[in-house]
């Protein structure tokens, strides 16, 4: 029985935290990256972060879905992984199934997916952007209950986003 268990869990998990937004190299970089020109542009992460989830909760609203509840306990991993992709400079998915699983165990998660994007300077342009790829819009406007959302600069001053999305039940 317990060499049955064993693979039985891990295909189960595997399809939970399977949810991550998959897209191919060309759509993330047309999709979660803004273009910057020479111009500086100064941003504030925090004010971002709420700009942010508050259009992602409008929009989800005017669709008819729920408005996503913050979950302070996956703001570390989301936090992380901008570190991450900060240090490679690249957009990433990367670790995600060890993301995911963590997430799930603090917060009791039966789903978890995110949502990555690089140099975008305002909520607006951020959120049309993640609307406009498919795999991007299916995370934001899935079966949720919560969310949260970390922006990090680079050394250039550069946003890096991760918006994670979780369901408890």
């Amino acid at each position: 029985m317990k060499k049955l268990y064993v693979p039985l869990m891990a295909m189960a998990l595997l399809f939970v935290f399977g949810q991550c937004s998959t897209t191919s190299p060309e759509e993330e970089q047309e999709y979660t990256e803004a273009q910057l020109g020479n111009e500086k542009v100064t941003v504030d992460p925090v004010a971002l972060e709420d700009e942010i989830v508050n259009l992602v909760n409008q929009h989800r609203n005017s669709i008819g879905l729920n408005a996503l509840q913050d979950n302070p306990v996956s703001y570390k991993y989301a936090e992380g992984h901008n570190d991450y992709m900060i240090s490679k400079n690249k957009l990433s998915h990367d670790n995600f199934e060890s993301r995911a699983s963590k997430i799930a165990e603090e917060s009791h998660a039966v789903s978890v997916s995110e949502n990555v994007a690089r140099y975008y300077t305002s909520a607006e342009l951020t959120l049309d952007a993640w609307l406009k790829s498919a795999s991007h819009k299916q995370a934001l406007e899935g079966d949720y209950s919560h969310t949260t959302l970390s922006i990090q600069l680079d050394k250039e001053g550069r946003p890096y986003f991760t918006q994670i999305f979780i369901k408890v039940e």
